[in-house]
C-alpha cells in the first residue's frame, strides 16, 4: 500500500482524538503522547511516548489508537518510543489549565516550583513519590491546606 500525505493526515486526525484512560477530557496529544504519525516500510506507524515506563494504561491506549485509525479505515502500526523521553513540558497549556482547575493536579515545570493548582502559591512540600499513579507525586500545600498531585517526569526526581 502506498501512503499518501491524505492517509497520514487521515490517521493524525483520528489519533489526535484519542482520549487519555486517566483524564478522559484530554487527548494523547493535549498530554504529549502521541509524538508522530509516520509512513515506513510496513505502512503507517504511529510513534507514541509513554508517561513512564511500564504504565498500565498503555495497553489502552495502544488499543484506542489502533481502533481510532480502523474507524477510519487504516490498519496502523503503534510503536512506543523510549526517545524523546516524555516529560510534563509536553502537556499542553489548554491542558495545564484544566488539569488544574478540574482535577487539581500541578504540573512539574523544568525550572522554578510547583504552584498549587487550588490556591495559586508556590510553596508546596514533597510529600511522597509514590501517588495514585506510577506518573504523579504527593506534595502538600501549606497555605490552603490541601494535599496536591504532581505530574512527574521519568528524568526528574519529584524532591519539592
Amino acid at each position: 500500500m502506498k501512503v499518501t500525505q491524505v492517509d497520514l493526515n487521515a490517521v493524525r486526525s483520528a489519533v489526535c482524538a484519542v482520549t487519555d484512560p486517566e483524564y478522559p477530557d484530554l487527548t494523547i496529544q493535549q498530554l504529549g503522547i502521541l509524538e508522530n504519525v509516520v509512513a515506513d516500510s510496513e505502512g503507517i506507524r504511529v510513534d507514541l511516548v509513554p508517561t513512564i515506563s511500564g504504565c498500565p494504561a498503555l495497553q489502552t491506549i495502544e488499543q484506542d489508537v489502533r481502533s481510532a485509525a480502523e474507524a477510519c479505515g487504516y490498519e496502523i502500526k503503534v510503536r512506543f518510543c523510549s526517545s524523546p523521553v516524555w516529560t510534563p513540558d509536553r502537556i499542553s497549556d489548554d491542558a495545564r489549565i484544566f488539569l488544574a482547575k478540574e482535577y487539581s493536579v500541578a504540573i512539574r515545570p523544568k525550572s522554578g516550583s510547583v504552584e498549587c493548582p487550588i490556591c495559586g502559591k508556590s510553596s508546596l512540600q514533597h510529600r511522597s513519590d509514590v501517588g495514585p499513579t506510577a506518573c504523579r507525586s504527593v506534595e502538600w500545600c501549606p497555605d490552603c491546606r490541601n494535599p496536591i498531585e504532581v505530574v512527574r517526569s521519568r528524568r526528574q526526581p519529584s524532591d519539592g
